[in-house]
C-alpha cells in the first residue's frame, strides 16, 4: 500500500515510514485509545459527582452528564468528516484541549458554586465542560481509527479501536470509586487523568515525528500543558483546601475522602476565651457538656450539615428521649446510622440499657469520631462504651439479615437524608416493614424525617410510608437553630398515648410540656397527601428536592 505523506491535501492519510509500521506503532496506537477511553469515563464521573455532591439528587446529575456527554460525542463524531489532512497533528491538539479542559473541569465547578451562588450558573458552566469534553472525545476515535486504518483493513481495524476502547471505560469505571475517588479526591484526581491525555500527545508525537507539520509548535504546547498540569497536581492539597475553606464558613479541621462519602469536620473558636474550669467532678456530664459548646464543631458528609456542637444535643435529645420513654422495656437498643455517637450517648443515660447495636456502613466515621479528641468530648465516649457494639454495614442489610434472631425494644433510626436512590430505599415500605420483623411487641421506633417545613412532601412521605407498613405512627418536630424546623416519626406495632411521655432522665432542652407540645404541627406544615415511597417507585427522592431548600 503506497500512502500520501500526511501534509498532502489530496490525501486523508499521513506517510508512514517503514519504523511506523512495525508492530509497536499498532500497539501504541490501541494503546492510546485504551487511554483516551479511560479518561473519557473518568472526566464523565468526576463532573456527574461533583455535581451530586454540591446539588444533590445523584439520579439527575449523572443522567444529565451521561446523556450531553454521549450527544456531544456524537456531535464531534459528525464533525471528523471535515478532517482531511494532518490527523496526527489535530489528534495531537485535540488531546492538549482535553487535558487543559478536562483537567480544571473539577476546579472550575466548585468555582463557580462558590462565587456565582445561583444553581442556573452552575449548571450553564458544568453544561459547557460537559459538550465540550464530549465533542473534543468524539473526535478522537474517528481520527485514530483513520490512522490505524493504515496498517491493516477497516474490519480489523474497527474490531481492534471498539475492543480497546471498551477495555479503557471499564478500567476507568473501575479506578475511579475504588482508587482515585478515596486517595485522590476530585480535584487531583481530574488533574492526574489530564496527565495521561498529554502522555498520549506525547507517544503519538514521538512515533509520527518524520511525518509531522509543526512539530515544533507541538513539542512546545505538549511541554507547556504537561508542566502546567504537573504543577497542579503538586499544588491539588492546597487547591483543595481553599476551595473547602470557601465552601464553609468555618476552619476546616478535618477532610476526607471515604469510600462512601465526603467527611468534612469544621471549628469556629472564640476571639476571647474565657479560663476554663474543670467541673467534672461536681456536675453530672449533661451539664458539663453545654459548656464546651461555644468553639461550634461541625460535621458535614456530602457538604450536608450533620451536626454543630452548639445545638446537637436538641436534636438528639428529641430523637431518642420521647422514643425511649414510650417504649415499654429498653435493655437491648438499635441505631441505624448515628455513627458520630451523639445518639448512643444519650441511649447510655439510662441505666437499665444493657446493650447497643449501631450500625454505620462507613468505617472512616466511626473511626473519626471515637478517636477525634473534641468528637469524643461531645459524644462522651459512647463508641468505646463497652455497652456499644458498632457494626460497619449497609442499614437495609442488617434490616434483611437481622442479628441472631434478636429482636429490639428500641430502635433508633438516624440516617442522613434521603436525596438520592441508595437513601430513599432506606425510608421504604419494604425497609420498615423489615425493620417491624426485628421489633419487639411492645417496642418503639423513631426515626428522623427531614425538615416538614423546607421539604414538607418528604416530610408526610416518610410519616405515610411508615403508616403503610402497619405501624402506629405519630409525627412530631421541633426547631433547632442551626437546621431550622426539623421532624421524627415515632411507631410502633402497638398504638400509644403520646401524652404518658414522662422523661425519666436528666436532660439539657426537653421538658414534658414540651415533648407534648413537639407533636403539634402549624398550618404551614400540617400533613398533606402523599404518595408512598417504595423500592420500584422511590418518589421521596423527589419529594425531597424541594424548592424551600433554597432558604436553607
Amino acid at each position: 500500500m503506497m500512502i500520501q505523506p500526511e501534509h498532502n491535501d489530496n490525501s486523508h492519510q499521513g506517510f508512514i515510514s517503514p519504523p511506523e509500521t512495525s508492530k509497536w506503532a499498532i500497539f501504541a496506537l490501541l494503546f492510546s485509545v485504551c487511554l483516551i477511553a479511560t479518561c473519557a469515563i473518568i472526566y464523565e464521573l468526576i463532573i456527574a459527582t461533583v455535581s451530586s455532591y454540591l446539588l444533590g439528587n445523584s439520579i439527575y446529575q449523572f443522567s444529565i452528564t451521561i446523556g450531553l456527554f454521549m450527544s456531544s460525542m456524537g456531535f464531534g463524531s459528525y464533525l471528523s468528516r471535515y478532517f482531511s489532512r494532518c490527523l496526527v497533528s489535530r489528534f495531537i491538539l485535540i488531546e492538549i484541549a482535553i487535558a487543559l479542559i478536562g483537567g480544571i473541569s473539577s476546579a472550575t465547578l466548585f468555582n463557580t458554586y462558590i462565587f456565582y451562588e445561583s444553581a442556573t450558573v452552575y449548571l450553564v458552566v458544568m453544561f459547557i465542560l460537559i459538550a465540550s469534553i464530549g465533542t473534543l472525545v468524539g473526535l478522537e476515535i474517528p481520527i485514530l481509527t483513520r490512522i490505524i486504518g493504515q496498517y491493516d483493513s477497516l474490519r480489523i481495524t474497527l474490531s481492534n479501536v471498539l475492543a480497546f476502547d471498551y477495555i479503557g471505560a471499564l478500567i476507568g469505571s473501575i479506578i475511579f470509586p475504588l482508587i482515585l475517588l478515596k486517595y485522590t479526591g476530585l480535584i487531583q484526581s481530574a488533574f492526574i487523568i489530564s496527565l495521561l491525555n498529554v502522555f498520549v500527545a506525547g507517544l503519538l508525537l514521538f512515533q509520527y515525528w518524520k511525518s509531522i507539520e509543526d512539530k515544533h509548535f507541538l513539542i512546545f504546547a505538549t511541554i507547556l500543558t504537561s508542566a502546567s498540569l504537573a504543577v497542579a497536581v503538586i499544588y491539588s492539597t492546597d487547591i483543595d483546601n481553599w476551595l473547602e475553606s470557601k465552601l464553609y464558613r468555618d476552619h476546616v479541621q478535618l477532610s476526607k475522602q471515604s469510600r462512601y462519602q465526603k467527611i468534612v469536620l469544621t471549628k469556629r473558636e472564640e476571639k476571647k476565651a474565657s479560663p476554663s474550669v474543670d467541673h467534672t467532678a461536681t456536675k453530672p456530664p449533661s451539664l458539663v457538656e453545654v459548656t464546651n459548646r461555644r468553639k461550634d464543631l461541625r460535621l458535614f458528609i456530602d457538604g450536608n450539615l450533620q451536626f454543630s456542637s452548639i445545638d446537637e444535643y436538641r436534636y438528639h435529645e428529641a430523637l431518642v428521649h420521647p422514643a425511649m420513654n414510650l417504649a415499654d422495656q429498653r435493655t437491648n437498643v438499635l441505631i441505624l446510622g448515628g455513627g458520630d455517637g451523639l445518639a448512643a450517648r444519650e441511649v447510655l443515660r439510662y441505666p437499665e440499657v444493657e446493650k447497643i447495636i449501631l450500625i454505620d456502613i462507613d468505617p472512616e466515621i466511626t473511626k473519626i469520631c471515637s478517636s477525634h479528641p473534641e468528637i469524643v468530648e461531645l459524644n462522651q465516649g459512647s463508641l468505646l462504651n463497652t455497652k456499644v457494639t458498632v457494626i460497619n454495614q449497609d442499614a437495609y442489610k442488617f434490616a434483611e439479615w437481622g442479628y441472631h434472631n434478636q429482636k429490639f425494644d428500641v430502635i433508633i433510626i438516624d440516617l442522613p437524608d434521603p436525596n438520592h436512590e441508595s437513601l430513599s430505599k432506606l425510608y421504604s415500605v419494604t425497609f420498615y416493614k423489615l425493620i417491624g420483623n426485628i421489633l419487639n411487641t411492645k417496642g418503639v421506633i423513631v426515626t428522623q424525617s427531614t425538615s416538614p417545613f423546607f421539604s414538607r412532601n418528604a416530610f408526610w412521605c416518610i410519616h405515610h410510608t411508615i403508616e403503610k407498613a402497619e405501624l402506629n405512627t405519630y409525627a412530631y418536630h421541633l426547631d433547632i437553630p442551626s437546621m431550622g424546623d426539623w421532624g421524627f416519626n415515632l411507631s410502633s406495632k402497638t398504638s400509644h398515648e403520646i401524652k404518658k411521655i414522662r422523661l425519666s432522665v436528666e436532660t439539657n432542652f426537653l421538658t414534658n410540656s414540651l415533648i407534648q407540645a413537639m407533636f403539634q404541627f402549624g398550618k404551614d406544615v400540617n400533613e398533606l397527601e402523599t404518595k408512598i415511597n417504595t423500592l420500584l417507585k422511590p418518589v421521596l427522592m423527589f419529594y425531597y428536592e424541594d424548592k424551600n431548600w433554597r432558604y436553607y
